[in-house]
């Protein structure tokens, strides 16, 4: 189960690259004091470059967040069910009563 816990977090992480990629975007070109556009690349002055091809790439990139947020959703859903059906197929061990010293050695006779 340990091997499915870990490729379920690489596909959540997976899927939480292009949001965060167009999160960044955004906000490095609000920094920076230019507007992204969708359809118009921008020149983007930062530190004394033009990054706005880069900015607009991975603007564009983040795009890519309307296809993962709901494949995200569904396997949240998909793991929380699983996780929940296998806790609930758990046996449990039935406790074992704790009986005092005394009683135990009267039980074995010494």
């Amino acid at each position: 189960m340990r091997f499915f816990r870990k490729v379920v977090l690489l596909l959540i992480l997976l899927c939480l690259v292009p949001p965060l990629a167009l999160a960044i975007a955004t906000f490095l070109a609000r920094w920076a004091g230019c507007g992204l556009d969708r359809d118009v690349q921008v020149t983007c002055n930062v530190l004394g470059g033009d990054y706005g091809d880069i900015l607009y790439a991975i603007n564009h990139f983040g795009w890519h967040a309307i296809e993962t947020l709901p494949t995200l959703a569904t396997l949240l859903v998909g793991w929380i069910v699983i996780e929940i059906v296998r806790s609930l197929g758990r046996s449990r061990k039935p406790a074992i009563p704790q009986t005092s010293a005394a009683s135990r050695n009267r039980v074995r006779g010494s």
